[in-house]
């Protein structure tokens, strides 16, 4: 705001006159065009009483007409290069909210001016990008006078409707004020007050305006937080960004698309940062914390622990910062007071706490974005069916999926976001198996395939990993998955043995069961990226089998199975080729998970399904063989897609405690063979229980889980097979 003695004070304005009436009487000044609004004419005076003999020197002029005409003389003073009047005018609307100016002052001061401006709305070319960039980047919505707010958000209006072109530059002028609140400075009270205000503005703008929407799209990725933001600036930008979509719904893919791409790169920072952590526990001789343990992948206790964390009072948004760290910044500008234990000396704690705090700002997004889901997945009650917006919505996530998440290797947690909405609606998860079964592909790849295989690799695991944890599919979807992928695993088969006729490699065109108990033709494929697609598809079969096996049988009698009577139990015809598959001479058991491998086997066997204890049993001699002799050297290709096909199992507990609440109903924990159903949830109420009664220092072990279990989840880190040799199989043999 300019100094006092800058302020504007009404002055006469030098009237032309023509030469030949130079003795004549003046007369009363008038506008030399247009006409005068009610506006205008607000501060309107009365002529002097002395009669119509009196100087015109002598009658006020109406200040508004002079606030008008001193506006259009400066707009046109501009283009004969005298700037003086118009930087007094831009002065007029510069205004900040930390400068010592009032907000009601500069409200006083610029009423006037905003119908003197208006009236000469149409000359604001791109000549005034001064002028215009100062009334847009003013911080004119923190005022409280809201009449003054409603006549300042007509001049934008008035603005941006005469030269659209503007809009450009007043969506980042608006959308800038998303994460107000996030600073010490702001006032609590108003910043809901800004959002209305703001959002209506915006809205107003995409209505009159309908090219807008690009701009609101590039505005919205242009004033996105870095992903190191703090917690409290993330949510703040999310919840007016999905604000957004209620009125700007002809760009909503595009914002959705703006907002998974910012949630999966807090995602993969979590995995790199925990991957870190890792590394420095074993520098330190520490006993790293992986899937790795006695159940191996399936650390099914992790599903149990994550259920035992509490959750946090209904009242605080999770992640977000307290009172001293609401300061907009980085987590790394936190005070050192933070770090200061002594495991900070090398770096350890410091690792640790980043690592809670990225956890903590990736559960605060999510759960944003899953209230928002929530809000806009409620059945419509005269149909009883989702709302059409909503299957668009779905359609849109689905879509994005594929070109965002499905690629995405370390994705941890964004595609839950996909798993709740497909347990809003059959139709929904319907749609998805057959995406991924699509873009698994058919089993002999034709020219036309553009898929490469590790995307196959990984729609095959999404797959898998759905159908095993989606408590909401029915007995009949989960027997069709399964005889679906276990076509496709035969059908691969045949075309290979068909392949090796042709070759006249003189080999058998199949394998008996009791050649692969001996180990005849039981050796791993040399080319292994050759076949990944097929071991991916049998890993999803055997996977889903050791979750999924109540559903594929039922006893002599018909009806559910008696996990106390396991020997009178029929199959369903879905999973008759699943021996040919695992007998096969391409070996999955050996090239899959050696940890999926192993469960499958105990399951199978506790089951009567079939015995393949001999088979794991060679493959972990020739893994042994295969390691010491590869010893030193550096990873293939091969051993890379190994190595993400051990490793990549996407729906595995969500360890997140806020976020998580979204996804438990329609979630399957893991059964053993003969328990019950969920049968960790009484374990887990009872911890919860025990923790009501323990110290506040025990509640800071809580929030060590909360990490440890983020570090157990199967897909990270990513370890060599090797790994998990001397483990796997010591009870066993």
């Amino acid at each position: 705001m300019a100094p006092q003695e800058d302020v504007l004070v009404p002055r006469r304005i030098k009237q032309p006159v023509s030469r030949k009436k130079q003795g004549s009487t003046p007369t009363a000044t008038q506008p030399s065009t247009g006409t005068t609004t009610p506006a205008e004419l607000v501060s309107a005076q009365t002529v002097n009483p002395t009669g119509p003999s009196t100087a015109t020197s002598a009658l006020p002029i109406d200040k508004s007409i002079f606030l008008r005409k001193f506006a259009e003389n400066a707009l046109l003073q501009v283009k004969e290069g005298n700037v003086d009047e118009y930087q007094k005018l831009i002065k007029v609307f510069s205004y900040s909210r930390t400068t010592a100016v009032s907000a009601d002052k500069y409200t006083e001061e610029v009423t006037p001016w905003i119908p003197a401006l208006a009236a000469n709305v149409s000359s604001l070319s791109i000549t005034y990008r001064e002028l215009v960039t100062t009334i847009l980047f003013s911080d004119w919505i923190t005022c409280l006078d809201e009449r003054f707010i409603h006549r300042y958000s007509t001049l934008i209006l008035q603005i941006l409707s005469a030269h659209p072109t503007w809009v450009l530059q007043a969506m980042p002028a608006l959308t800038r004020w998303f994460v107000f609140g996030s600073r010490k400075i702001d006032d609590p009270a108003l910043v809901s007050v800004v959002h209305d205000r703001l959002h209506a503005l915006i809205k107003q703008v995409y209505r009159t305006i309908p090219t807008c929407g690009a701009s609101l799209v590039n505005a919205l990725a242009e004033v996105c937080p870095y992903k190191t933001a703090k917690a409290n600036i993330q949510v703040l930008f999310l919840q007016n960004v999905l604000r957004c979509l209620e009125y700007a719904v002809g760009v909503r893919k595009d914002v959705l698309r703006m907002v998974l791409n910012h949630v999966i790169q807090i995602d993969v920072e979590v995995q790199v940062e925990l991957e870190e952590l890792e590394s420095d526990d074993e520098e330190n001789g520490e006993e790293p914390v992986t899937a790795a343990d006695d159940e191996g992948v399936f650390q099914f206790d992790d599903d149990n622990e994550a259920g035992s964390v509490k959750r946090p009072d209904a009242d605080t948004a999770p992640g977000l910062d307290s009172d001293s760290e609401s300061d907009s910044g980085s987590d790394d500008d936190d005070d050192d007071s933070d770090s200061s234990d002594d495991e900070d000396d090398d770096g350890l704690g410091r690792a640790k706490y980043n690592a809670k705090k990225t956890v903590a700002k990736l559960d605060a997004v999510m759960s944003t974005i899953f209230a928002w889901l929530e809000k806009h997945c409620q059945l419509d009650l005269a149909t009883n069916e989702m709302p059409e917006s909503t299957s668009q919505m779905f359609l849109q996530f689905l879509d994005l999926f594929i070109t965002i998440v499905l690629p995405t290797f370390k994705s941890r947690y964004t595609q839950f976001f996909l798993f709740y909405l497909c347990a809003q609606d059959a139709q929904y998860a319907d749609v998805f198996l057959g995406t991924m079964m699509s873009n698994v592909g058919e089993p002999v790849r034709n020219s036309q395939d553009r898929t490469s295989n590790v995307e196959k690799i990984a729609a095959a695991s999404y797959l898998g990993s759905f159908v095993a944890r989606a408590r909401f599919l029915s007995q009949g979807i989960v027997r069709n998955v399964v005889g679906v992928l276990v076509q496709w695993a035969n059908t691969y088969l045949d075309w290979q043995e068909q392949h090796q006729e042709k070759a006249a490699l003189g080999r058998s065109r199949r394998l008996s069961y009791a050649q692969a108990a001996s180990g005849t033709g039981n050796s791993l494929h040399g080319d292994f990226e050759r076949h990944s697609v097929f071991y991916a598809v049998t890993q999803a079969v055997l996977y889903l089998f050791c979750f999924r096996w109540r559903d594929m049988a039922e006893s002599v009698a018909g009806g559910p199975v008696n996990e106390s009577e396991l020997d009178n139990i029929r199959w369903c015809q879905e999973v008759e080729g699943i021996q040919r598959v695992v007998f096969s001479k391409l070996n999955p058991l050996r090239a899959c998970s050696s940890v999926v491998a192993q469960q499958f086997a105990m399951v199978a066997s506790q089951t009567n399904f079939m015995f393949c204890y001999s088979v794991l049993q060679q493959n972990r001699r020739k893994n042994q063989e295969t390691d010491t002799g590869a010893s030193g050297a550096v990873a293939s290709p091969d051993q890379i897609l190994r190595a993400e096909l051990d490793t990549f199992f996407p729906f595995d507990p969500m360890a997140l405690p806020v976020s998580r609440n979204f996804i438990d109903g329609a979630y399957l924990e893991w059964q053993d063979v003969g328990g019950t159903a969920d049968s960790g949830d009484e374990g887990s109420q009872q911890s919860d229980a025990e923790d009501d009664k323990k110290s506040d220092e025990e509640g800071d072990a809580n929030e060590a889980d909360v990490l440890k279990n983020m570090v157990a989840m199967s897909i990270s880190p990513v370890l060599p097979l090797s790994a998990f040799a001397d483990r796997a199989f010591d009870d066993q043999f």
